[in-house]
């Protein structure tokens, strides 16, 4: 029996120092597509996260912007952020990201009007939009397709067919597109643009993740953000995601 001590010993001093898996969903905002869709309501929404219980969330507001009121938030940023922010105090930290520059100026409808970065882009995604040559291109690459594909499935889809990654494939494959038709014209900036929002959304993210190892942690971003953050937390090992199975076995043991 004495040879199975030592054994049993560092198995147990294993166990103790090996730390808990992060665990990590990822959910979907439709915006406002979730006060039609019949299957991933506002109230489904926030009933899935009460059944998730999560330690943190990150939501879809700029941290400068997290402690307004919510009748100033409601003109720049989606219901169910301000829902989710209003409803569990104290857990919901901001993930969002505009420019560099305006990261410590409270949200205000100057940032978006005149010759500031996002009104540049604003005036830009209007030249975009009235561009028959691009349009054309657009058409072309079949990116219309990828989009009503993607209105589609916010109308109809649940939280949990959102899990099973089809609408994040489409979000790749169009970005994928786009960034090869704006590529060296006028346009690269606003391709630019949208890929460091991206980029700044996930590392908020992965951050407040970090901050919080071996916690259950919820991050609520628009449906199109998803799918970086998604292939960035697949390169975690310490970060057990969530996915469409287990998200399935959690409603159920709530019903």
């Amino acid at each position: 029996m004495k040879r199975f001590f030592p054994l049993i010993l560092t198995f147990l001093l294993l166990s103790c120092s090996t730390p808990s898996p992060t665990s990590v969903l990822v959910l979907p905002a439709l915006h406002g597509a979730h006060e039609s869709n019949p299957n991933f309501s506002y109230q489904d929404l926030m009933q899935h996260i009460r059944a998730f219980a999560p330690d943190a969330m990150g939501v879809e507001i700029r941290p400068v912007d997290m402690n307004m009121n919510s009748d100033s938030l409601d003109l720049f940023y989606p219901l169910e952020m301000i829902m989710v922010r209003d409803s569990f105090p104290g857990k919901v930290f901001g993930i969002d990201f505009y420019t560099e520059a305006t990261e410590n100026s409270p949200v205000h409808r100057d940032l978006f009007i005149g010759s500031s970065e996002i009104g540049r882009i604003r005036k830009l995604l209007q030249a975009m939009q009235s561009d028959s040559l691009l349009l054309r291109k657009y058409e072309d690459a079949g990116i219309p397709k990828l989009r009503d594909e993607q209105k589609r499935m916010a109308q109809n889809y649940s939280a949990e067919e959102f899990l099973k990654g089809a609408y994040d494939s489409i979000t790749r494959r169009q970005y994928q597109l786009e960034d090869s038709l704006y590529k060296n014209t006028p346009y690269q900036t606003y391709s630019e643009f949208n890929n460091r929002r991206d980029q700044a959304i996930t590392a908020n993210a992965l951050k407040l993740i970090e901050q919080n190892r071996g916690k259950k942690l919820l991050i609520l971003v628009g449906a199109n953000h998803r799918a970086r953050l998604m292939d960035s937390l697949q390169k975690r090992p310490e970060v057990e995601i969530i996915g469409n199975q287990e998200f399935r076995e959690m409603v159920r043991s709530k019903e």
